[in-house]
Formats: C-alpha cells, structure tokens, sequence
C-alpha cells in the first residue's frame, strides 16, 4: 500500500511475490545483490513496449485503454504533490506516471501483485498504480480506499524524492519512513482527510510481526496483510514526527544524521530519529523493540539439499561492515552490510566463504553475520 520499497525478491514463485505486499517497493535493495549485471529492460522500457494510449505534459502518463479519465486525475494529484515536494525541498524530479488495469500490470512483468503501487527511481523515474484499490484485502469495511490509494501515491512520489535528496539508505524501514514522512508532510498542508482515511484503514486483528525490525529483515515476507499493518504505524509515526515542523529543516538534519550508503540498524535509526524528534521512541512503543523473529544458525553444507516448493525468507543482519560473497543456487552473489532480505525454496542453502551455510527455513527466521 504504501510503496514502501522493497527488497528484491530473487527466484520467488510468482503465487508467492502476488501474495506479498510490497506496495512501494523500490526494488534497488534489500536482498542479496547478484554480480552479474542484468541485462532485462528496464521498469520504464518495459512499459513502452506495451504500446498503451499516453498523454504527454510534465508528468507523462501511460495508462490502459478505458483509463484515460482516472490516469488524467491520478497525474493531477501527483503533479501537485510532485510539485510541493519540489518548493518545499529545491530538488526537482522527472516522473513518470502508469496507471493499469491487471491485465496490463502482468505484462509489465517485474512487479509486485496487483493492485501494490510501486515506484523505481532507479528505473526510469515511474510510478506503477492500480486503477483502483478495492481487490486489496485486509481493509475495514468503512475505509474510504480512493482517499488510501492517493495517500499511497504521494507515498510513492516521495520514494523518487528521497533519492535524489540521498536519503534512501540501504535499510528498508528508513526507505519506507522517509518516502512517509514526506507524503504524510505533503498531505497534512494540501488534504489532512488522506492521512485521516489511511490511518483509520489499519485492521485491529493481532499481527504476528510487531517490530519494525521485522521489517527491516524479511520486509514483505511478514505476509500481505502484517505489511499493511506494519506500514500505516509508520504513518501513525510520520505524523508525530512532521506535524507542526518545517520539512525542508527536518530532511537537512537528516542528511547529516543519515549518510548516504550508511548502514544502520533498526534501533540505531530509532534512536537517531527520536534525537530530531524527541518522543519519537515513546510513540512508536512496541514497534522499537528488537525483532520477534527466531534466530537461525548456519549448518553444515550438503551437496544435495532437500528443497520443498513452499517458499522460505530469512533475514540477514551483516554487521561485518563489508559485503560478504555467498553461493546461491549457483549464482555468486554478495550479501550487503546492514539488513538484507532472502528468498529461496525451503531446504535450499545458501554457502559462506566459511564453507558453512544457511538453509532457507519453512518458519521465517534471521541470522547475524560478524
């Protein structure tokens, strides 16, 4: 729902990646990072291939054939806010706007289930969206989804935003924070009703992962509806931290406190966050503490690993402050530093330079490589 970037999912079933909620995914981290260049168009190449009707201005917008009178509006809101983010900010950002049904979507290939808006700031500057937001599951019955889904457009300007101000970092949570907290500032000087509608959308039903670290490790592999959950207390948390302060301060402070391709961890963020806005720690309660999941063991290597179709993710926290190379079902990959997220058949092991390995696990779990 709210673009929160997300990690790249490697070699995920395609059933398995629709059912995640990686609604603002920038899919430039998260996820070991394979040596090989990829030679697959990119996201805005890829949506020029397919030949759909588009309307030319500042904003371009490709949309599909029926859907010229909502990707027209969708631009109009995005061009604002675009717009207000580059007063507010003095950056400027080129965007890209497709609005699709599913049909079209799927075409696309290299997207997250539909209806996840997401945006690739490292892809041609394109924001995906739905038409509309009424297949996502999980939501009240009284939830105004039209006002959700623009919130979560303004989310997915602000992830474009955030890396040309080089705050996107390499830590999932502060991708999702920042995009945030820039359309959560956006919203409550232009349309507070947004806010209000996203944040009365959350479900009441208990979540299994409760951590924003949770977060940080396995990203949408907490499951659709544990996502959402997860992503409209960052808004609940964005409000406490712009209402009532001047955004462009805010984000100078956050340069200096947030350096580019810094790796930090989950509580260091926290922390760093509660120092330019005090109290912030307190509001977000729970969420601060350390991650629920179980704590995996690297195993000795087999050469034929058991593997089972089911899809295993597991949470990888490198604080040797290097990467480290790894073997993934053939491919040498590297692990960054900070938190990556994996996915990969369950019983399928990935191998350390040490000669051991990780298996990838039925029960989402992380490992911690010093």
């Amino acid at each position: 729902m709210i673009r929160f970037v997300s990690a790249r999912v490697r070699g995920v079933p395609t059933s398995f990646a629709c059912m995640l909620l990686c609604c603002f995914l920038l899919p430039w981290s998260g996820g070991a990072q394979a040596l090989a260049a990829s030679s697959t168009p990119d996201a805005f190449h890829r949506l020029l291939a397919l030949r759909l009707p588009h309307a030319d201005g500042v904003i371009p917008v490709y949309y599909s054939r029926g859907l010229r009178a909502v990707a027209l509006r969708d631009r109009a809101d995005i061009s604002d806010c675009a717009a207000w983010y580059s007063r507010q900010l003095h950056v400027t950002v080129p965007v890209t706007l497709a609005v699709l049904r599913k049909s079209d979507w799927d075409r696309v290939s290299g997207l997250m289930g539909y209806p996840m808006a997401q945006a690739f700031a490292d892809q041609g500057n394109v924001i995906f969206m739905p038409k509309s937001f009424a297949s996502y599951p999980g939501q009240k019955a009284h939830v105004n989804l039209e006002k959700k889904l623009a919130f979560i457009a303004f989310h997915e300007t602000g992830h474009l935003y955030q890396r040309a101000l080089h705050l996107e970092g390499p830590d999932l949570f502060m991708q999702e924070f920042v995009a945030t907290m820039l359309a959560t500032a956006y919203a409550l000087s232009r349309q507070p009703g947004l806010v209000d509608a996203t944040l009365s959308s959350r479900t009441d039903a208990p979540q299994r992962y409760t951590s924003f670290e949770d977060m940080d490790l396995i990203y949408e592999g907490v499951g659709f509806d544990n996502y959402d959950w997860l992503q409209v207390e960052t808004v609940r948390l964005a409000v406490y931290f712009v209402k009532g302060q001047d955004l462009s301060g805010l984000v100078r402070t956050m340069q200096e406190v947030f350096r580019e391709g810094r790796a930090m961890s989950n509580h260091q963020i926290l922390s760093s966050l509660d120092a330019i806005r005090p109290g912030l720690l307190a509001q977000a309660g729970a969420l601060a503490h350390p991650t629920t999941l179980n704590l995996l063991r690297t195993e000795t290597c087999v050469s034929a690993a058991a593997t089972q179709d089911a899809t295993g993710v597991f949470g990888v926290r490198n604080e040797t402050g290097h990467t480290i190379a790894v073997m993934d079902d053939g491919v040498n990959e590297v692990l960054l530093p900070g938190y990556t997220a994996e996915y990969g058949k369950v019983g399928r092991q990935m191998r350390l330079p040490t000669g051991e390995c990780i298996t990838y696990p039925s029960v989402p779990g992380y490992i911690v490589l010093q």
